[in-house]
Parts: structure tokens; sequence; C-alpha cells
């Protein structure tokens, strides 16, 4: 078995018995990884969305990709959905995720008709009180983007914060 089998099975082991773990049991699991690939087509409706219009006469806009990439590829390319972490976790999202932070670091500019490599882990999961919230969880996890020679190109770091239901129920 490949690097990619042991944490894909890991994932699955844990997805499907996380009722019986400890918070600590999550902590540096490595999301399952993957790859993204910009193509020109998809970073022209990416930029259109945003209201930046592509200079055809400018290559740098033809060739670089819009930098919401970094936030797309890292959730994309990771392997896991927002929704599979929230599975992972055994956590009903009808009790109101929220994402209390998003922290991007960018070693250069993302290119266009390339692919790029996902890599992952959780770095923390603790649970507390939260005088407005009642008992929570609060979800820190990082997804860092390489190039096809393993050269970082960025990290995302992410924090949800995960309320675990009414204010009373402390």
């Amino acid at each position: 078995m490949t690097d990619t089998t042991n944490i894909n099975d890991r994932w699955k082991y844990l997805t499907s018995n996380s009722k019986n773990l400890s918070l600590e049991d999550f902590v540096d699991l490595d999301f399952p990884g993957g790859n993204f690939y910009i193509d020109k087509k998809a970073n022209f409706l990416v930029n259109t969305s945003t209201g930046k219009k592509l200079d055809k006469n400018n290559l740098n806009n033809i060739i670089l990709a819009h930098p919401i990439y970094f936030m797309i590829i890292t959730l994309r390319g990771s392997g896991a959905s927002i929704q599979d972490i929230f599975d992972l976790l055994n956590y009903d999202t009808k009790n109101g995720p929220m994402l209390g932070q998003c922290n991007i670091s960018i070693n250069c500019q993302l290119k266009v008709d390339y692919k790029y490599i996902v890599r992952g882990k959780i770095n923390s999961l603790i649970e507390k009180n939260s005088q407005k919230l009642g008992k929570i969880k609060i979800l820190d996890f990082s997804l860092s983007l390489y190039d096809h020679l393993s050269l970082k190109i960025g990290d995302v770091n992410y924090v949800w914060i995960l309320p675990l239901g009414k204010k009373n129920e402390i």
C-alpha cells in the first residue's frame, strides 16, 4: 500500500468510528490530498466573476491565475470537502459551523494551465465553552500547495468554530 492509500484508509476508518474517538485522535491527521489543474477557461470565468477584466495585451493577465485560486485549489484539491471534514468529526451542520479565520501565505503567483499538488493536515481540535455559543469545538487545519517539483507555493490555514448545540446544554 502507498502512503496515499494509508492516509485514505485512516480517513475512512476515523469517519466510520468518530463517535468513539477522542479529539486527540484527529490531530496531525493528513488530508487525503490530490491535484488541481488551473485551465485558461476556468481562470477567465473566475476573473470575470470577480469583476477583473483580462487584458489580452498584458501577458501576465493571461499566464497568471487569479489569487482566489489559493482558496479554491486547496479546498478542492485536498481530497476532502468541507462536508467530508464535518462527517469525519461527526459534526451536525444544523448547529451552524462558522469559518472563524482564514490565513493565506503566498510564496509566488499561480500559473494558468498548470497542475498543483495539495497536502494538508489537522493541526488541532479542541473543545471549550463559549459564553455566546455554549459548548464548541475549534478545528484548525492547514492546506499547502506545491508545484510539480515539490516546491511550496503557499499555505492556507483555516480555523472553524463548530457549535455543538444549544447554549443551555453545557
